[in-house]
């Protein structure tokens, strides 16, 4: 049997069913990322944010990284895509790019 390497449907599936995954194993500490999320957001003038603010937030109150569950943080009808990119100031993501993210909902 072959495996079909290009299969973008079965990319999603399999995306979503990690990330589901990672999240459920980190509900607690995932649930405190997004409280932090929507202060900073609602901090915010413009009602945005990032990963990097996030992770700094909670490096500051001593909590743990959150690993594979960070890609969901920004889950959820409460939050859409800007369509910018802010590059990473954190060293170990190479200046690699964070989504920024529009708060929609109540604090």
């Amino acid at each position: 049997m072959q495996i079909d390497l290009f299969d973008l449907m079965e990319g999603e599936r399999l995306k979503e069913d990690g990330m589901s995954a990672a999240a459920y194993s980190k509900e607690e500490l995932l649930a405190k990322a997004r409280a932090i999320a929507r202060s900073a957001a609602a901090a915010h003038p413009q009602r945005t944010c990032h990963a990097d603010i996030v992770k700094q937030r909670m490096e500051e109150e001593g909590l743990p990284d959150l690993g594979n569950a960070a890609g969901s943080i920004f889950r959820g009808k409460e939050w859409r895509f800007t369509g910018r990119w802010i590059k990473s100031s954190r060293v170990s993501r190479h200046a690699n790019e964070n989504k920024l993210w529009y708060f929609l909902g109540e604090i």
